[in-house]
This record gives structure tokens, sequence and C-alpha cells, in this order.
């Protein structure tokens, strides 16, 4: 039986993912700010776009849309969503993710340029509302798409991680380092729709 590449390339993607997380063990940061707040947890249906159908979203994230998986959510839009990482890597992690369906970084053109601009745009909002606006002006903070195969979930998500100074070293400059082959800026992303590029200079992988 043939695996489609798609799953291919999930699977590769976040078993070379689980693999590069078991090499450390991160201990916790003695100075580092208080953990802000969380939202509670809770399923529910977050309303979609006009013209935008979940059933055709097979990724985890349409299951936390249609409400059957419960998550911790910080904003909404009409357009987006925003929620906690199930695994945070920093004192504030989040997500954000449009509530369309966009598999990811490869599935951009030029027409996503606002989307992403949009995305970036929420997630600077969520560090002002949970953290504070001087951490935000030091641009204490990491805003990033991971690019396949690295990608855990087939739904495009930003991932708001911040402060970037009290993340441990491993995600800092690892797993959300936007100078590796896996990892890109928000903005490096947004500056390449804007020039009429693909999102990334990379060619996608496929096996």
């Amino acid at each position: 039986m043939q695996i489609p590449p798609i799953t291919r390339n999930s699977f590769l993607g976040t078993a070379m993912t689980m693999c590069f997380q078991s090499l450390f063990n991160p201990q916790p940061n003695e100075n580092a700010i208080n953990n802000p707040p969380l939202p509670a947890l809770c399923s529910s249906y977050h309303q979609p776009p006009p013209g935008t159908d979940y059933k055709d979203n097979p990724s985890v994230f349409g299951k936390i849309l249609r409400g059957d998986i419960p998550c911790r959510t910080y904003d909404e839009s009409e357009e987006l969503f925003a929620f906690q990482d199930r695994t945070p890597r920093a004192p504030f992690h989040a997500l954000v993710i449009p509530k369309d369906y966009i598999q990811n970084v490869y599935s951009l053109t030029s027409e996503n340029k606002q989307l992403v601009q949009d995305m970036r745009e929420m997630g600077l909002h969520l560090l002002k509302n949970e953290l504070c606006n001087d951490l935000v002006e030091k641009e204490d903070y990491i805003l990033c798409f991971h690019i396949p195969p690295f990608n855990s979930v087939d739904h495009l998500h930003l991932h708001v991680l911040a402060p970037a100074s009290e993340m441990d070293w491993v995600y800092k400059y690892g797993k959300y380092n936007c100078s590796t082959r896996w990892c890109t800026s928000d903005l490096e992303v947004i500056d390449r729709l804007k020039d009429g590029k693909e999102a990334v200079p990379y060619k996608q992988i496929s096996f």
C-alpha cells in the first residue's frame, strides 16, 4: 500500500520533531516572569467565515473549530482564531490560525498576504493584552511558521511565543529559530508574498 505524500511528510515532520525534543529535558527558568493566567479550557463551535465548511478540514484544528476538542481561547475574529498551544514552549505560547483551511506555508499565494498580515496583527495584539506593550516594543517575542515537513499539524498556524528571552535555548535557538530550514518568520513570509514570490525560498520536500 502506497502512503500518500502528505501523510508521509506529516509523519516525518512529527517524528523528527519528537526526536529533537526527546534529546533535551529543559529545566524551568527560575528568573522567568510569572506565566500569564490561562483562559478556561472549553469546547465550543466557532462560526466560520462565509463560504468556509469545516467538514473540509481534516486536521485536529478543524476539530477544535467545530467544537469537538477543547482548547483555551485567546481571541477570535471572523477570519482568525487564536488559542493556547497544547505544549507551551514559552511563558506565553499561542497559535493563530485562519478559520479557512489552508494546509501550510507552501499553500500561500500573493492573494493571502493580507491574511498573514492579519495573523501577525492578532499575534501582536495578544502579546500586548496578555503580557505588556514594553515586551512588544523591545521585540522580545517570536512570531513564526514551521516549514513542512517540520510542522506537526497540517493547518497553517502562526506560533506566538514570548518573552523570547525566557525561552529555553533549545527552543529559542533550535525549533523556533527563523534562520533555519524548518522555520520562517511571519515578516519574511509577508515580504515574499508582497513581492509576488512563494512564501518560503525552499522547494517542498516530497518522499
